[in-house]
C-alpha cells in the first residue's frame, strides 16, 4: 500500500532529530469539551492518522485503513469521544511544548478500562513519551478507583507488543477486531496498575 506523502514524517525526522530542551511531560485533557480539548484535538487526530499510515500500512488491507487515514473522520471521532464522561485523554508534550503523542482510554469499558489508542510520532520516539503516557494513564485510572486495564495490539505489530510487555503487560489472548474482517488483536492486560502507576 502506498502511503500519501502528507502522512509520512518529514525526511529529517528521526529519533536523533528531536532535541528535548526540557524533560517531556504528560498532561490530562479535561473530560468535558472545552478550550483545552478543542485546541489539542486537531494535533491528536494528525498523530493518529500519521501513526496508522506508518504502522498499519503493511499490516491491514487498504480498504480497512481508509477511514483511519482521513484526518477529518478521525477528528470527528475524537470530538465525540471527548464528550463521554468516562473517557481519559492524555497528551505528551515535548520540551518545546509540542504535542508528540497521546493516550485515549475508555474507563467504563467492561470488564475493565480499555486503552483504545497510544500513539507517539516517530520523530518524538526514544525520549520516554510513550512510557510516560502509560504511567500517567495507570496513575489516573488508579486514582479513580480502577486497578486493572486492557488494550489490543494488532497482530504483527511486534514493536508495540514488546513495549507493552516491557511495561508489565501480559498477553492474555487473541481476538478478532470488530472493525476489520480477518484482523486480530493480541489482548494485553495489567491485573494491577499499582506498579505501572508509580
Amino acid at each position: 500500500m502506498e502511503i500519501p506523502a502528507s502522512l509520512l514524517p518529514p525526511a529529517s525526522a528521526s529519533r536523533s532529530a528531536t532535541v528535548m530542551r526540557r524533560p517531556p511531560m504528560v498532561r490530562c485533557t479535561p473530560n468535558h469539551p472545552g478550550e483545552g480539548v478543542a485546541a489539542d484535538l486537531p494535533r491528536v487526530s494528525e498523530i493518529k492518522v500519521r501513526n496508522w499510515a506508518d504502522t498499519y500500512g503493511a499490516l491491514l488491507d487498504r480498504t480497512v485503513l481508509g477511514p483511519f487515514l482521513d484526518c477529518g473522520v478521525q477528528l470527528e471521532d475524537l470530538r465525540q469521544a471527548v464528550g463521554l464522561s468516562e473517557m481519559l485523554l492524555l497528551v505528551a508534550v515535548d520540551g518545546a511544548d509540542a504535542i508528540g503523542g497521546f493516550a485515549l482510554t475508555y474507563m467504563a469499558r467492561e470488564p475493565e478500562p480499555w486503552l483504545e489508542s497510544l500513539h507517539v510520532l516517530i520523530e518524538f520516539r526514544g525520549h520516554g513519551l510513550g512510557t510516560q503516557l502509560m504511567q500517567s494513564t495507570a496513575a489516573h485510572l488508579h486514582a479513580r478507583g480502577y486497578d486493572s486495564m486492557r488494550l489490543g495490539v494488532i497482530a504483527g505489530n511486534d514493536a508495540a507488543a514488546r513495549f507493552y510487555e516491557r511495561l508489565g503487560g501480559s498477553l492474555i489472548g487473541l481476538e478478532p477486531v470488530s472493525w476489520a474482517e480477518g484482523a486480530m488483536h493480541q489482548v494485553y492486560r495489567w491485573p494491577s496498575l499499582t506498579r505501572l502507576a508509580n
